[in-house]
């Protein structure tokens, strides 16, 4: 199971922004590349901006999964009225005048992992990048520290 490392909740523009910028700090003191990093916070903005922009209550939480293959894993959450046509949008075949769905489909190519669940009653966007296999194993101590960061 993943150790949560951080999370906020998406009440205005700004929180956004936060979550894009943790996104890329979290990512480099795991020891993520420099275009990794780039990936994971444009990622995490895109979905965190959707959950914001379109839902409500939304959330992102940043977490560590300590089996092989490490990761840094992003969870976006929110209780809007879900992706009416999702499986359109996953097949690159949904077309939007506001370009909704796009991010949806971009961010799902920058991640090693991703899944997106959708109801009427919330959306929750699992996303995953792998931590490089040179870098020292993280134990539950180490993703520990990184919350006192």
């Amino acid at each position: 199971m993943p150790i949560p490392v951080f999370h906020l909740s998406l009440r205005t523009e700004v929180d956004v922004v936060q979550a894009r910028q943790r996104a890329r700090e979290i990512a480099a003191e795991l020891g993520l590349d420099n275009q990794d990093q780039i990936r994971m916070a444009t990622a995490t903005s895109e979905i965190a901006r959707n959950a914001f922009r379109y839902a409500r209550n939304g959330k992102v939480q940043f977490a560590v999964g300590l089996d092989e293959p490490q990761h840094l894993e992003v969870t976006v959450s929110d209780s809007g009225p879900g992706i009416e046509n999702l499986e359109e949008v996953l097949d690159g075949r949904y077309k939007s005048r506001t370009g909704l769905g796009m991010g949806i489909l971009g961010t799902r190519r920058l991640m090693d992992d991703f899944s997106i669940e959708t109801t009427p009653v919330g959306t929750t966007v699992r996303m995953q990048k792998h931590i490089p296999r040179h870098h020292a194993l993280f134990t539950q101590r180490t993703v520990r520290d990184l919350n006192q960061k």
